[in-house]
């Protein structure tokens, strides 16, 4: 199976991506969505967040409170890498068995910190979309405020960082529309070189 890593700073618009290259037959995966259901109460994960945070983080019904956990790991680096050494391994395990399991010959895997974590070197080719700054915060405003918007992107690597470890870049500053001729593109020159 080819792995393709799909990334891209916050607001870029790379679920709209994958999405259009699940319409095109790609096993796709959205890392953000598997973390999620690591957790749910009563996992191992679950667990363990909770007892390094504390039940501050927790809602009324002992759910974990995003919100609250996001505002601690990005106001702190260390709380960040120590929720990432929780939740990275079990993930990364999950992942590969839904990769073993499926009989498709490319998977395109979306995640916001492929390149940061280090998990783009262990996949074949990494797609980033990119997105100039205004358009995203433009783009963020339904979902973050302007100081969670800016706490996430200064916790990603900045753009000009992220092309240098990419193979492919689909600019996304133009809308839906000018995205079709690049992903046909992409998708074209995958179908040369592997032949799926």
């Amino acid at each position: 199976m080819i792995k393709i890593g799909l990334t891209g700073s916050i607001g870029s618009g790379k679920t709209t991506v994958l999405n259009l290259l699940k319409d095109y037959g790609f096993l796709t995966l959205n890392l953000d969505f598997e973390a999620k259901k690591l957790l749910k109460k009563n996992t191992i994960e679950y667990k363990k967040i909770v007892a390094f945070f504390g039940k501050n983080i927790l809602n009324k019904d002992n759910g974990i409170n995003k919100k609250i956990l996001a505002e601690v790991i990005f106001s702190d680096p260390s709380k960040k890498k120590a929720l990432e050494n929780i939740i990275y391994p079990t993930l990364r395990t999950n992942i590969n068995n839904i990769l073993e399991r499926s009989k498709q010959s490319t998977a395109i895997i979306e995640g916001a910190v492929i390149i940061e974590s280090g998990y783009y070197r262990k996949l074949d080719k990494t797609i980033l979309v990119t997105c100039d700054f205004s358009r995203r915060i433009k783009r963020s405003y339904k979902k973050f405020t302007f100081d969670d918007f800016a706490k996430r992107d200064k916790n990603q690597l900045n753009q000009a960082e992220k092309i240098k470890k990419s193979d492919f870049i689909i600019n996304n500053n133009y809308g839906f529309k000018f995205l079709i001729p690049q992903i046909q593109l992409l998708i074209n020159f995958l179908n040369n070189i592997y032949r799926t």
